[in-house]
């Protein structure tokens, strides 16, 4: 095949990338995205030097966001059309990678899988999940550095590939298997890898994943569920419906005979890759079977996670999975009457699970409907109705209260749809309910002061703000409140360098310049305050 059929397959690709994937540009953010534009250090200019910290995990991915910020603000826009780039990519890569490995034909096959696959949908419109897509990334250019003979440049790429999500370490275990070629260099780089995330994980009191996770669910007990999640994750491979953000399993805590047929079966499957990768004939197909598990190792294994399912963790399987769909359609006559059908009824089903996707809304009323005991799902359900119908997230959040009686978030958002209505009473005894269960999330700090000032009470607000700055520093408008506050009860001077640190953030802000000036008149400063009502008028 020449350079000319290699391009005209990277077109190909692409072209049909932005036709399956195109349409998500256009999609809100999603899920925990908002973590994206809340992170201070994404949403300032001046954090750049942040990134720079190794102590701080993913650092690439959100050195990523932090550019998409930079040129595009709040836009979901830009930081969907990346997430599309770098899709595309890597199937553009894997083609590359596998052109110089096996048959074209299979090549192109296991690109066109990787592309089109409906599981695929989650990590590419998941904005948060940049991370995988871009570990990937990574991982696909440090293979080929690696093909190549470039040692050095495979090495720096794939620590890229780690500090973009860590997942990635399984990734460089594949090429000693491949090659045998410094083993035990690469086994011991990927072993201290692994074991100073746990620590820097443990070391931030990371709770969702890692050794803080294993007080809620131990390291065996999660193995032990995987057992089960991972025939989930086959049958998505092979039969991509239903789909879901959420899936619900029982946690499984002992072993009993079905999960011990589970496990040999995973065990079987496993020996079967590795007895087959070994043999000449079926070798394509053995080391796919055995790297498929290789890769959904990190993620569903022995290091907890309180999520034990979540269909972007096979994004990284997925190339395995693709490579072993195409060995084994080239192996029949015309490989072309089966791949095309394939690949275009997996392209269906990625057009109609990306029209979910499409809208927040449907999103998650498909969530809660495969997972309706998940509490979750019914919180992010509320989420997605509060700006367009408050009263059917309020029924949402209460849901998910009655489901899980201590969840602080569904109390919180109750309490900001209250304050919308200024119905402050009741907000103030929501916020009340969201702190105890989360004292450190200050946003209910900020609202409970809010609230706290509508009726009446601003002593206890100033309070509630001062509270808030402790938490996030970085949080000017409850300098600005706590401004107001100490302004209505004749504190003038003790106004006046809290509205100057907020004009710092917000120059632009009219009402703190105006109330800045007011204070330096009424505490005897009339020629500064002359300076600051110029100010306003330019």
């Amino acid at each position: 095949m020449s350079e000319i059929r290699t391009g005209k397959v990277a077109l190909g690709l692409a072209l049909a990338g932005f036709v399956l994937f195109g349409a998500s540009i256009n999609d809100p953010f999603h899920f925990d995205d908002v973590l994206i534009i809340n992170d201070t250090n994404v949403a300032n200019p001046a954090q750049w030097a942040h990134f720079l910290n190794p102590l701080l995990l993913r650092q690439l991915t959100f050195f990523s966001f932090y550019l998409n910020h930079l040129f595009a603000a709040d836009n979901p826009a830009s930081y969907h059309l990346v997430n599309v780039l770098l899709h595309i990519g890597n199937s553009i890569l894997l083609f590359a990678l596998l052109a110089g490995w096996l048959d074209r034909r299979v090549a192109l096959i296991a690109s066109a899988v990787f592309l089109a696959h409906p599981i695929q949908t989650e990590a590419v419109m998941y904005v948060y999940q940049r991370s995988t897509v871009l570990a990937c990334f990574f991982s696909l250019l440090a293979l080929l550095a690696w093909h190549r003979d470039r040692r050095w440049a495979a090495a720096v790429l794939f620590f890229c590939a780690f500090e973009s999500k860590e997942a990635a370490l399984a990734v460089p275990l594949l090429l000693t298997w491949k090659s045998g070629r410094h083993l035990f260099v690469i086994v011991a780089l990927v072993a201290s890898l692994a074991t100073g995330t746990l620590l820097v994980l443990d070391a931030q009191q990371e709770k969702t994943v890692g050794i803080g996770a294993s007080d809620e669910i131990p390291a065996l007990t999660y193995l032990l569920t995987e057992s089960r999640v991972a025939y989930t994750y086959l049958r998505l491979l092979v039969f991509p419906y239903p789909q879901s953000i959420e899936y619900d399993f029982a946690v499984t805590r002992s072993i009993n005979p079905q999960v011990a047929a589970q496990l040999i079966g995973l065990a079987a499957m496993f020996s079967i890759g590795v007895y087959l990768a070994r043999s000449k004939a079926w070798h394509v197909e053995g080391f796919a079977i055995a790297a498929f598990f290789v890769l959904l190792a990190p993620t569903s294994s022995i290091i907890p996670s309180i999520d034990v399912a979540f269909e972007h963790r096979l994004y990284l399987p997925m190339l395995a999975f693709s490579v072993l769909v195409a060995a084994i359609l080239a192996r029949f006559p015309e490989p072309a009457w089966l791949a095309v059908p394939l690949v275009a009824s997996l392209a269906l089903g990625t057009l109609f699970r990306g029209n979910v996707w499409n809208n927040d809304i449907l999103l998650w009323e498909d969530a809660v409907k495969h997972a309706p005991a998940k509490p979750r799902a019914w919180f992010n359900l509320g989420g997605a109705y509060m700006d367009s119908n408050p009263e059917r997230a309020a029924a949402a959040y209460r849901k998910a209260i009655e489901l899980k009686p201590d969840y602080g978030g569904a109390y919180y958002n109750l309490g900001v749809i209250d304050q919308v209505k200024k119905n402050y009473a009741p907000a103030v005894n929501a916020y009340k309910k969201a702190i105890r269960q989360e004292p450190a999330y200050w946003p209910a700090w900020n609202n409970f002061g809010i609230s706290l000032m509508g009726i009446g009470e601003k002593e206890r607000a100033k309070q509630a703000f001062q509270r808030t700055l402790k938490l996030n520093p970085d949080h000017w408008p409850a300098r600005y409140n706590i401004a107001l506050v100490d302004f209505d009860a004749g504190r003038f001077e003790q106004t006046i360098p809290l509205l100057r640190s907020v004009l710092e953030w917000r120059p632009d802000f009219r009402d703190a310049r105006f109330l800045l000036a007011e204070s330096l008149a009424r505490s005897g400063h009339p020629q500064e305050a002359q300076q600051e009502r110029a100010k306003i008028s330019k």
